[in-house]
């Protein structure tokens, strides 16, 4: 069975002030799509999944849940097309220093036995923004907690704002898929995410412990990521 799940649009259209979260705009990244499907769970599953169609579904779900709560929110792409990770970047950079990036992800892996749910982050000012997403993505799934990792991707070393990636959960774990392929769940993986940035809007970093700034240079096209 294929589960099929149906530019750039941003709501509302009035601009909050920034909170303790020193942002006011969420930019909402469906990764991958177009002719880059992503991870699949594939071929020989019970149900074949593309990590492309899960990421656009849970990034509506995200900006929904966000939009009822009153922040703008700005969509990297609402339909099935491709965007460059350099060019997600540039138009991360242009929402300005009020906005954060929040880049939604499924993984896929040889070893079908892995599962659970990570956020990956690198700028200081991003640890904070990761911490929460990943303690109410765990939260309103159960999923297993593999953590808040620093690591240096184009879409957590590039961006000139604060910048995080989700790991939602395995396409590839069998147990996993069959959760991630109906509404429920991925409303459940939506809602903590979306609480997660809420509680950052809310809060900032506090009762978070800090992290060190530290360097790297840009993460370029002929890195792996």
């Amino acid at each position: 069975m294929v589960l099929v799940l149906g530019g750039c649009a941003e709501t509302p259209s009035a601009y909050a002030k920034a909170g303790p979260g020193h942002f006011s705009t969420v930019v909402i990244d469906a990764g991958h799509g177009g002719k880059d499907s992503g991870g699949v769970s594939g071929r020989g599953a019970r149900i074949f999944l593309q990590e492309k169609d899960l990421t656009l579904d849970t990034a509506k779900r995200v900006r929904d849940e966000l939009r009822r709560a009153g922040l703008r929110t700005v969509m990297m792409r609402e339909d099935d097309h491709f965007v460059e990770l350099d060019d997600r970047v540039r138009f991360a950079n242009r929402q300005g220093p009020g906005a954060v990036l929040v880049s939604i992800h499924y993984d896929a892996v040889s070893n079908h036995a892995m599962h659970g749910a990570k956020t990956f982050f690198w700028r200081a000012d991003s640890h904070g923004l990761a911490t929460r997403i990943q303690q109410q993505l765990v939260a309103a799934t159960d999923e297993t907690d593999q953590g808040v990792m620093r690591r240096r991707l184009r879409l957590t070393r590039n961006p000139d704002i604060p910048c995080v990636l989700c790991e939602c959960a395995y396409v590839t774990n069998p147990a996993e898929a069959q959760k991630v392929a109906t509404d429920r769940y991925r409303q459940r993986i939506a809602h903590g995410i979306a609480q997660g940035i809420l509680e950052e809007e809310k809060l900032g970093d506090t009762g978070i412990a800090p992290v060190p700034e530290l360097y790297a240079p840009m993460s370029k096209a002929s890195d792996k990521h």
